[in-house]
């Protein structure tokens, strides 16, 4: 009986390869879609969950709730916290201090040095933190981290820094300042984790690195510096946070009302954006969302041309019914059809994902990979996309089909009683097409805000300007530095500052102003020379830049932060004393700077202030007047006279400006695929219809042009009833993309304005396609003999 029904099954799909051929490729590249965006999706979802401990690990997170009703949120938390967590509560099992810095790192081998600036890849922490989190240890043992002067490094960073031969007990040198041991040996992580780091340092040897760093100090918080905890259990979560304010009064006094420590879920640290998080939870909704409308196109497109073709195939299934073939075998008959034609197009769609995982794992620097045979993951969710596409495409199909009438069958009666299946295939037709047009007007919108945030004026200069690292004990070398580089001929200004404007995070605090009470709102601070302003292009609009000073002197501020202070002009600011809670001096603020963004266009512009302070000087703003191909290299010679034991690294300020806004360049390329792959499904479905509707009206064709039709008004008749269906989804799907397009563009403080040219491109490229697919077809047949087409039947 299989046998029976596999030959008749292949015979039908080879009669009609048209036909068979459109729903091969449809569900193909549907199923590769939804295969490649259900691995992105896998691969955020399972992010640090394969930790034993995960669901009873946490970070330690304080939300900073200031008098002007604000709140900062801060992933990062004071030295000191770890270690008081742990003696305070019992249930806290576990608790990790990870310090988060860069290390130049020396590695003396066979007579010879090499050097390595280490950005991303180090971490100071404590014992605990391999309690918490699972690492193989393949050599030594996490009790090295409770040591000053050890680290314990993965197998890429030994193999890295000593090749094949056995790093155990080697030395390395940090910052020129420090010799560290190796006393363990990690294996390589996996992909699905956010600690990426290869170099773990013990705790102890952070204070020997960076002796200033305010240890005992409850309020120093660094977003670089973070507490892990793992509790007894999860249920212990409730009973922690419900001490927190009590916890907080008493370490932090009279501000630990402004201090709420809360806990956060491990898997939650990926997630979320106000803590430094890597994707938006939504952002993985809407990815699963969009899989599923790929497949749900391309099934729509299996339905339509399945429920077209079934009254071409009314006769043999009507003979079938007389020769005694039951309801029910006619019914499997044509699932079977349906399966056999999916499951190729599923071999198909492995392909296709296999094909585009490689680029789709450069644009998101991501290891995306689809190996059924080793992904257990992806072949069961294979298995159930199968199964849900067989269902979801076959049984709607099979059962109109198994239900037709033997006798009406035969005689080709059933065209009179066919107008329900074909409100039903346009129902199918609109909500295609209302999709795409969600999808090209999402897609044109985020491409328009991507362009908008590339070319907003941020209130300063970005062009020519080169960034170059600064050592921390550099600090007596930088008049010598600024010397040598402003001798060359093409640097026009200097600057030395702790982060750029727009680029780097910077500090801030609490400020007092004159004799007034601490101010209720928080001011940025940034620690820079005063050359500060004329490299970057900042604009004085009252006073004069600072003198030139070691420390906090004399300040800048922005137009922001005076009208913070209620002053009623820039002028009524000069000359008067501000201390700033961050840097603990007072200074005179001697000139009123034009606002500038002072981080990335997500938020808006806060107010800020502009002081020295050597110390916190890391970096070197080099303004050019041209750019060649020696200039990189003659600054770096300069650099590297300066600090020899040190490695020269530099970046252009523009490119990193740029890499602020990587996330709208994903959100563009993907949205962007994702709907021309949604089109060109749809269209692929409207062309099967459209041959199918020119099939059932050829004679009628013949013999319009036999009375004088022209081509092109039969080119219009036929393309016409296409088009109507595409202008209702357009009309249904316009609110539908108003809504999406209105909710993504709130996490921006500068956005562009919902344009109705946005609809009336989208509308415009979904009825413009539409209508080249339809009037292809249309044209084709306006062009036959109507002799021909007369003879047919």
């Amino acid at each position: 009986m299989i046998g029976s029904y596999l030959k008749f099954t292949l015979r039908n799909l080879t009669k009609h390869k048209v036909y068979a051929g459109i729903n091969l490729i449809g569900l193909a590249v549907g199923m590769a879609g939804a295969i490649v965006l259900f691995q992105l999706v896998n691969y955020h979802l399972s992010v640090d969950r394969y930790h034993v401990k995960a669901d009873r690990t946490y970070r330690v997170v304080v939300d900073l709730h200031l008098e002007d009703g604000s709140v900062e949120q801060e992933r990062g938390s004071a030295y000191v916290l770890h270690e008081t967590l742990k003696k305070e509560f019992s249930y806290v099992r576990d608790a990790a201090y990870v310090a988060h810095k860069e290390l130049t790192i020396r590695v003396d081998r066979e007579g010879t040095s090499r050097k390595f600036m280490e950005k991303d890849h180090v971490a100071f922490t404590n014992p605990d933190f391999f309690q918490i989190f699972d690492y193989k240890w393949i050599s030594g043992s996490a009790s090295a981290m409770g040591e000053p002067n050890q680290v314990v490094v993965t197998e890429r960073y030994a193999r890295k820094y000593f090749g094949n031969r056995n790093a155990m007990g080697k030395v390395i040198r940090a910052n020129n300042r420090e010799n560290l041991v190796i006393a363990g040996i990690l294996a390589d992580y996996p992909d699905q984790t956010d600690f990426k780091q290869d170099i773990f340092v013990s705790l102890p040897t952070l204070k020997r690195i960076v002796p200033e760093y305010g240890y005992e100090d409850w309020g120093w918080i660094d977003g670089s510096r973070e507490t892990f905890v793992t509790l007894r259990s999860p249920e212990d979560k409730a009973a922690f946070e419900a001490q927190m304010p009590a916890f907080a009064n008493k370490y932090h006094g009279a501000d630990g009302k402004v201090f709420h420590y809360h806990l956060q879920d491990l898997p939650d640290v990926h997630f979320n954006m106000a803590y430094g998080g890597k994707i938006k939870y939504n952002t993985i909704i809407v990815l699963a969302t969009v899989g599923i409308l790929l497949v749900l196109i391309a099934c729509f497109n299996f339905i339509n041309l399945s429920t077209a073709q079934a009254f071409k195939r009314s006769k043999e299934v009507g003979v079938r019914k007389v020769l005694g073939v039951s309801q029910a075998q006619v019914f499997w008959l044509f699932i079977q059809e349906t399966a056999l034609v999916t499951f190729s197009a599923g071999a198909i769609s492995v392909g296709f994902a296999w094909l585009f995982a490689p680029m789709l794992s450069h644009w998101l620097s991501l290891n995306v990979r689809v190996d059924i045979f080793r992904d257990p993951q992806l072949l069961a969710f294979c298995l159930v996309l199968l199964l849900f596409v067989v269902v979801l495409a076959g049984v709607y199909p099979a059962f109109v089909i198994s239900r037709f009438n033997p006798v009406e069958a035969i005689k080709g009666l059933l065209k009179e009683n066919t107008r329900s299946f074909f409100s039903v295939r346009k129902g199918l037709v609109v909500t295609q097409f209302s999709i795409s047009f969600v999808l090209i007007a999402v897609s044109t919108l985020i491409i328009l805000q991507s362009e908008f945030l590339k070319n907003k004026d941020l209130g300063m200069d970005k062009d020519l300007i080169l960034h170059v690292n600064l050592p921390e004990i550099a600090t007596s070398k930088l008049a010598a530095l600024r010397n040598e580089l402003s001798a060359l001929p093409e640097v026009t200004d200097l600057s030395f500052f702790r982060s750029a404007p727009s680029v780097q995070t910077s500090g801030g605090g609490t400020i007092k102003f004159e004799n007034r009470d601490w101010e209720k709102f928080v001011a940025r601070s940034r620690a820079a020379d005063d050359h500060f302003a004329k490299t970057y292009g900042l604009k004085l609009v009252a006073g004069r830049v600072p003198v030139h000073s070691d420390t906090l002197n004399e300040l800048l501020i922005n137009r922001k932060l005076v009208r913070a202070l209620g002053l009623k002009s820039p002028e009524a600011a000069l000359n008067r004393r501000l201390h700033v809670g961050d840097a603990g001096k007072t200074g005179t603020i001697v000139g009123v700077l034009s606002d500038f963004n002072n981080g990335d266009l997500y938020t808006g512009i806060e107010p800020t202030i502009v002081f020295a302070d050597q110390s916190r000087y890391r970096w070197a703003g080099v303004k050019l007047s041209r750019l060649d191909a020696s200039t990189i290299s003659r600054i770096g010679a300069v650099w590297q006279k300066q600090f020899p034991e040190n490695v020269f690294e530099y970046s252009f300020y523009d490119e990193e400006i740029a890499k602020f806004y990587q996330r709208e360049e994903l959100a563009t390329r993907l949205t962007t695929t994702f709907a021309l792959l949604s089109v060109c499904l749809s269209c692929l479905g409207l062309f099967g219809l459209a041959i199918f509707a020119i099939e059932q009206r050829t004679k009628e064709i013949g013999v319009r042009k036999v009375l004088g039709a022209s081509v092109a008004g039969i080119t219009a008749m036929l393309s016409l009833d296409f088009l109507k269906l595409v202008l209702v989804a357009i009309v249904i799907a316009s609110p539908v993309a108003w809504y999406f397009m209105n909710r993504w563009l709130q996490d921006f403080a500068y956005r562009i304005d919902i344009h109705w040219g946005i609809f009336a491109w989208a509308g415009f490229l979904a009825a413009g396609i539409a209508l080249l697919t339809v009037g292809f077809q249309s044209v084709k047949a306006a062009l036959v003999n109507p002799v021909k087409s007369l003879k047919r039947e």
